[in-house]
């Protein structure tokens, strides 16, 4: 069996399309959350996985939004992109978002699985960076795949005989311009890492005209660091 699995779409139907059209032949597509922030096509980005019966947990941005602000600590890019979205999503949107849970815990070909979109030790506001400093503490966690989001870079990871998986995002990756997603073979539990151009000038100029604010194309033009390759 082949799992697909995405993270952190924010609203960036453009890309979504994208990496669910290099996952057909998936037999099921997991998703870490995050479906909404900073970009307008929420609505667009909930019809897709909807049409493509993707199952999908809560991000942190989706909970925000949900509770029409975000937490005090936040930066202002956060909160902008917190009353951007009230304004634009439909009750549909809100409804689905609602209706997803914080964690999805299930078995797969025997193997215990946790997803969520941040960390097991906090489900919506953890992050698990590629230099985590202490990975030893999932040897803990009682589950053989963790799949997490939230960081925006892709992971993959083996702790003992654990596998943490980060699909990295397909909607604002952070760390390259190629949007980014993985595949997950149950049978030989080997976890790859794809990548997929997209159109970024096209996207942003149609983001533009529907309101989104220039400073959150920024990560987009950042020459990070590719982590992600094991």
């Amino acid at each position: 069996m082949k799992i697909g699995i995405i993270s952190d779409i924010h609203g960036n139907s453009h890309g979504l399309k994208i990496v669910l059209s290099k996952l057909s032949k998936c037999d099921k597509t997991l998703c870490a959350g995050d479906i909404s922030g900073y970009y307008p096509f929420v609505d667009e980005s909930i019809s897709l996985l909807k049409e493509h019966k993707v199952i999908s947990v809560l991000g942190n941005h989706d909970q925000y939004l949900l509770e029409g602000k975000a937490p005090e600590g936040a930066n202002p890019e956060v909160k902008k992109s917190v009353r951007f979205m009230k304004k634009i999503v439909s009750p549909s949107s809100l409804k689905y978002l609602f209706n997803l849970p914080i964690n999805l815990k299930f078995k797969i070909k025997g193997k215990k699985i946790l997803m969520c979109h941040g960390s097991p030790w906090d489900y919506l506001r953890g992050r698990i960076y590629p230099d985590f400093s202490n990975f030893k503490e999932f040897e803990q966690v009682p589950f053989d795949v963790i799949i997490l989001g939230q960081t925006h870079y892709p992971l993959v990871r083996k702790v003992g005989k654990k596998t943490i998986i980060n699909p990295g995002s397909c909607g604002q990756p952070r760390d390259y311009n190629l949007l980014s997603y993985a595949i997950w073979d149950t049978n030989s539990n080997k976890v790859e890492i794809k990548r997929a151009a997209w159109d970024i000038g096209k996207f942003k100029k149609e983001a533009l005209a529907r309101g989104t604010e220039q400073e959150f194309f920024g990560v987009f033009s950042r020459e990070n660091k590719i982590y992600g390759k094991e």
